[in-house]
């Protein structure tokens, strides 16, 4: 059994980085959010503006994997996704392309250019995140046969 240790090692730092923001931004956008409804405004502003402050850098380190991970795998893999046809590179650019408008409306909101509610910025950046991730499985699918 031969493994290529710096495959393995980009495809966890993918999965990781994709769990940490997928799930940090899931949980704010579906249990912290709401759950903070209940307290009064002065704590809730302070605790979300806390959590909002840590997870920032946990976001953007998770961004940064997803690019260099993402970018590794596709370079690694990209004969395999030959080998299946054109419908595998058409997905990998509608995944990219989806993963950069998410990136964006990240860094929009953290420069203050987007103006949307944190509810409705958290929504379409989870909604974006899934498709990312169905396509993601999809092309697993379609490489391993």
């Amino acid at each position: 059994m031969n493994i290529d240790i710096l495959s393995l090692i980009f495809r966890y730092v993918h999965i990781v980085s994709a769990v940490l923001a997928v799930g940090g931004t899931s949980f704010i956008a579906l249990c912290l959010t709401p759950a903070m409804r209940l307290v009064d405004t002065s704590f809730r502003d302070s605790v979300l503006e806390m959590v909002q402050r840590r997870f920032t850098v946990v976001l953007w380190a998770s961004i940064a994997g997803l690019l260099v991970s993402g970018t590794y795998n596709w370079m690694k893999l990209n004969s395999a996704y030959t080998e299946v046809g054109p419908v595998a590179h058409a997905l990998i650019g509608i995944k990219f392309l989806l993963a950069l408008v998410m990136f964006g409306f990240v860094w929009a909101r953290h420069i203050g250019l987007l103006k949307l509610s944190l509810k409705a910025h958290l929504m379409i950046v989870v909604h974006i995140a899934a498709i990312v991730i169905l396509l993601g499985s999809i092309l697993r699918a379609l490489r391993l046969g």
